[in-house]
Order: C-alpha cells, then structure tokens, then sequence
C-alpha cells in the first residue's frame, strides 16, 4: 500500500514537538491510518514508533552550524521531492521551522503535493536574534505563502504570527495531544537514580537547558526559600556549565540536582511537590501538560505563549502579569523574570493548603491524544479513510 501521507521532521531529537509527532504518529497507527515520518537528519534520542516507515534525507546528527543547516535547506528540498515523487505522497505535513521551510521550499522546484506547517515556536522571537532571526523572517514572508494549511499550537501563536505577516493560507489553531494515560501509568514507575526524602520538598523543572528556558531564574529564586527546598532540573544543553557555575556561586550545590535527559521524567515529577516552568517564550509548553497529568501543582511565567491559555482558559491570551502573580484555576501564573513574584508563588504552594486546590481537576484531559487527533485528521483530511479501515 502506497503511503499518502507523511510527517516531516527535523529529527526524532530530545524536543518536545519531537515528543508530539511521535504521539501523533502511533494515534494514527493505532488507527490503521498509513502514514510515513520523514527525518531531515538521523539523530533520534527518542525511538521511532514500531510499524512505522521513516526515512532519512540525510546522514546529518544535526550538529552542525546554524548557517551550514540553511545552506543545506535546497538539497533536502530536492531529496523530498524525489522521495515525493517516487512514493507518490499527496500530503506532507512538516514540524519545526526547518523542516517547514524544506516542505515548502521543494513546492518552489516542482513538487506538487499539498504542504502543511506547524509552528512549534512564537515567530516573533526572531527579531532579537541578529542575522539568524532575519533569516528565518525572510524566509517564513517567501515560503509561508506557498503552504496549504499553517497550523498553530496556540492562539496567542496564531496572533503572534499575523501581527507579523498577512498570508492568505488558511489557518488551523491545534493544541499538543497527549497520550494521558500513559503519563499516568509511566508516572508510577520506582526512581532508582535518586532518592526523595520524606523530610524535604521538591521543585522539578524539565527542558532544554538553554536561556530561553531561564532555569537561572529558578535557581536563584531557591536562594530565598526554606533550605529544606530542593530543586530537581531535567534536561541537557547548551547553558548547563553556566547553570553549574551559578549553583555554585550561590552555593547551592547540596540542593540543587542536575539528573541530565530522562526518557520518562514523569515518574521523577509525580514524586515532587511542586513543577515550574520559567520560559521567556514557549509554543505550548508540553512539561506543563505533563506536570498536570501528574497531579502535580504548576507555577508557570506568563509568557507567550501557551501557559495563560492552559492555566486560565476563560481568559484573554493577551493579558500579562506585569507586578503580582495569577492564582488560576490551574495553577499560578507569575511575571516572566520576576524572581521575587516566583517565590511568593513557590512559597504560596509549599507552605500553605492551595497545593490541594490546584490539584483538584482534570485540565490535562483536554489535550489528551484521542480528542485532539480528531482535529489532525480533519485538517488531513483522512475522516473517510479511517472510517473505511
């Protein structure tokens, strides 16, 4: 049977939409939808789903220059269209500005298949990204035209893009689906590489460590708290000698703990007291969807975009905590780089009985992978042919 459909991604790296079109894919499968993942570099941190066919354009680990990948960007576009055209595939949907860019840039020499692109990423943080940034604005003004469908993950992502640009595509906001009831079986898994103790408590965050993610803020903010207050950070990256050098300026290194990548983190934030996500920017925070899931309470900044739409849904996604923090009905909003309002909302958690409020739902079941795939499939347009299998 000929594959009419593909996913197209950078990598099956340690990212979270790395994480989303894997979930995406063995939706699909378990569905009996064929479906394809096409990978523009062979660096997979994660394992691609069984029964899947994937294909590499590249030998790549993607490690290479910024600028080396954007040189590369018209030899892939030109191995996807071949690929295209031999597998006689009709839609490919792409994640990630880069693979976006190679989905709509082989349209440009010849493809004809149907594009669509799904934007992980608030378009408008490239404007403080110097010549780098300019890149990606050029190319998103000249390529995005040429897409069928452009999908955002959030709305503030959605306002975000066409404050920007004024592209006449049609336009689909989809939330991240999650597998929640595998979170919540994974979450109970025994921890053998560290040790709770009954006696402290424990903030969790989880992330690439890059600025983006301002884990630094979170550290500093533990310099204020009880010292029976430890923090657990969950991921690699490029910031982690300057993380461990801040812990050490602020001798911190007995209470903060650096456990690197963990293919299943939910069992490490279902056994702490409190999960934070401290980004200047997101799309839609995945960590804090699984923290939810977890039963965990969530102090989130109130960036865009993605953590007022998931903490407080009746509420403006343009609206800002500028001096003071958010108590919603979810979790605690608090003003992106405001340690002192950090604390205040760490400490409101830990030290009083709102922890048992905030834990009271089931936000996380809206963005579970069976409601969501429904919008997938309609943009997809594969309705009938799941009906059929």
């Amino acid at each position: 049977m000929e594959t009419k459909i593909s996913f197209l991604i950078n990598s099956l790296g340690s990212g979270g939409a790395e994480k989303i079109v894997i979930t995406l894919l063995k939706q699909l499968k378990k569905e009996n939808i064929d479906i394809e993942l096409i990978c523009l570099e062979q660096n997979n941190f994660y394992n691609p789903p069984e029964d899947i066919k994937i294909t590499y354009l590249s030998t790549s680990k993607g490690n290479e220059s910024s600028l080396k990948k954007f040189i590369y960007i018209p030899l892939l576009a030109y191995k996807l269209k071949k690929h295209i055209k031999k597998n006689k595939i009709l839609t490919v949907q792409s994640h990630l500005y880069r693979s976006n860019y190679v989905n709509l840039f082989s349209k440009i020499i010849g493809s004809n298949h149907k594009t669509q692109v799904v934007n992980h990423g608030i378009v408008s943080r490239y404007k403080i990204k110097g010549l780098l940034g300019i890149i990606n604005l050029n190319l998103i003004k000249y390529l995005y035209p040429k897409a069928n469908n452009i999908i955002f993950i959030s709305k503030a992502m959605e306002k975000d893009f066409n404050s920007l640009f004024k592209i006449n595509t049609i336009q689909n906001v989809i939330n991240n689906p999650y597998d929640i009831s595998n979170i919540k079986e994974l979450s109970k898994n025994k921890i053998n590489d560290f040790h709770f103790n009954n006696q402290k408590k424990y903030i969790i965050c989880m992330g690439r460590l890059i600025k983006l993610k301002r884990f630094d803020n979170i550290i500093k903010s533990l310099k204020y708290l009880n010292n029976n207050t430890e923090l657990i950070i969950l991921g690699e990256g490029s910031e982690k000698n300057n993380l461990i050098l801040l812990i050490k300026k602020l001798n911190l290194e007995k209470r903060v703990h650096l456990l690197g990548n963990k293919k299943n983190p939910f069992k490490y934030i279902a056994k702490s007291d409190l999960f934070i996500l401290s980004s200047e920017t997101e799309g839609f925070p995945n960590s804090l969807i699984e923290a939810l899931a977890c039963n965990v309470p969530v102090v989130a900044s109130d960036c865009l975009s993605g953590p007022r739409e998931i903490l407080s849904p009746n509420s403006n996604v343009n609206d800002r905590v500028i001096e003071q923090i958010e108590i919603t009905p979810f979790g605690i909003l608090y003003p992106t780089f405001n340690i002192d309002c950090l604390v205040e909302a760490i400490n409101l958690i830990l030290e009083t009985n709102i922890k048992t409020d905030l834990t009271k739902h089931n936000r996380e079941n809206d963005f579970s992978i069976e409601k969501i795939i429904k919008k997938y499939k309609k943009v997809l347009n594969i309705e009938k042919d799941s009906n059929s299998n």
